[in-house]
């Protein structure tokens, strides 16, 4: 997109939103003002003036200029432009794979989406960090209005490819309103498919204090009332964008996220976001999909005795919470985790905090079991349970030997 296009500057006293990820939940709010100081060891002796806290920061703004009125692609009829606005959230508790705005996600679907992502993604993409998407729960938020409930899930990663680095997110939401009005400025073309299935595309762009960030879009609202968006960004314009509208259509056009369609009966999952157990960092081994796929292969062949994890095992994936891979599950022990990644020394089990600790863990049994490759298994359970056969899990021989 050409440098010239008329542009509107908004001046924005509070320009980002932030979402940081706690240990019980999520908070996602607006940036209005800044951190308030550290508090002082030593109180003065004098009576401190009292001053007016310095002003929030400014920046500047640039989007495209929308021209209205206007004709779209594929649209009848073309609403005015609507302003963007923001809201804060905080939800308290951890987010489960059951929250009752969503009952279609659960934890086997959410693996089941994740894996088809992946495959759906081009080959020669790679995850910045080792951090595959992968699809969260839903964390519930109180005293939101109506209509503003966040009822979608997200998987999302900074990927490179060649020489162009810059950032994917699909998020998928089950709908009740249909499709949307042709909105000026929020959509470049819409397209209907012969399956029922309307295609929502932009390229766009945005300058925050001169420096450019270019935007590409696709999003599919299936009969079922599925919406799914596929949304890259990158540093500069649109030629350094990872991807081409086609693959971002064809990723949000992907049956395998339809909401309508449950995974099938014993499907591997998680019941919650999971957290590796500490000392599990700092993994030598490059975990890639390919790796990932074949431990979680390897994982679903693992005898688990008497355990009975719910959902079954199988269903390793990234963490916000460190570079090791991690699962989560009901079990006749309680909460039973998985981790692949750094072995943990005696020492670190010995030292780790249980229950409300600094870095709290289950106060139940835990292991861990090095493995030819280089890599740890760690199975940590809510209660106590019989070691010997945590062990014989961590020492499936497949699993082992990656």
């Amino acid at each position: 997109m050409d440098d010239t296009t008329p542009r509107r500057h908004d001046r924005l006293m509070s320009a980002f939103v932030v979402v940081t990820i706690v240990a019980l939940g999520v908070v996602v709010a607006g940036l209005t003002q800044p951190p308030d100081e550290p508090s002082l060891t030593v109180q003065p002796t004098t009576t401190p003036v009292e001053t007016a806290p310095p002003p929030p920061p400014e920046y500047d703004v640039v989007t495209p200029e929308v021209a209205y009125p206007t004709t779209i692609p594929g649209c009848d009829t073309v609403d005015p432009p609507v302003e963007a606005s923001y809201f804060g959230v905080a939800g308290f508790g951890g987010a489960t794979y059951d929250n009752p705005i969503a009952p279609w996600l659960t934890g086997p679907k959410a693996h089941l989406m994740s894996q088809a992502l992946v495959r759906a993604l081009p080959a020669d993409i790679s995850f910045a960090r080792g951090k595959i998407p992968y699809f969260d729960p839903i964390p519930v938020f109180e005293n939101l209005p109506e209509g503003q409930q966040i009822d979608g899930t997200s998987a999302l990663s900074d990927v490179t490819r060649g020489d162009r680095s810059g950032f994917i997110s699909v998020g998928v939401a089950q709908r009740t309103d249909g499709v949307p009005p042709c909105v000026a400025g929020a959509l470049d073309s819409r397209e209907t498919l012969s399956d029922g299935t309307v295609v929502d595309r932009q390229d766009t762009w945005q300058e925050v204090d001169g420096a450019r960030t270019s935007n590409r879009s696709a999003t599919a609202y299936r009969p079922d009332g599925s919406r799914i968006d596929a949304y890259s960004s990158a540093p500069g314009d649109e030629d350094r964008l990872p991807f081409s509208m086609t693959e971002l259509v064809r990723v949000a056009t992907d049956p395998a996220f339809a909401t309508s369609t449950p995974a099938p009966p014993d499907t591997p999952g998680n019941i919650a976001e999971c957290r590796p157990y500490p000392g599990s960092d700092g993994v030598a081994t490059e975990l890639t999909a390919p790796v990932v796929d074949s431990l979680n292969t390897a994982l679903a062949r693992a005898d688990t005795g008497g355990l009975i994890p719910t959902p079954p095992l199988g269903a390793l994936r990234s963490s916000a919470f460190g570079d090791a891979l991690c699962q989560v599950v009901n079990s006749a022990a309680g909460r039973l985790t998985v981790t692949v990644g750094s072995p943990v020394s005696p020492q670190v089990l010995d030292d780790t905090p249980q229950g409300n600790g600094p870095v709290p863990v289950p106060a139940g049994t835990v292991v861990s079991i090095p493995t030819a490759s280089g890599l740890g298994v760690t199975l940590s359970t809510e209660n106590p349970w019989d070691p010997a056969e945590l062990e014989r899990i961590g020492r499936t021989p497949e699993l082992a030997a990656q």
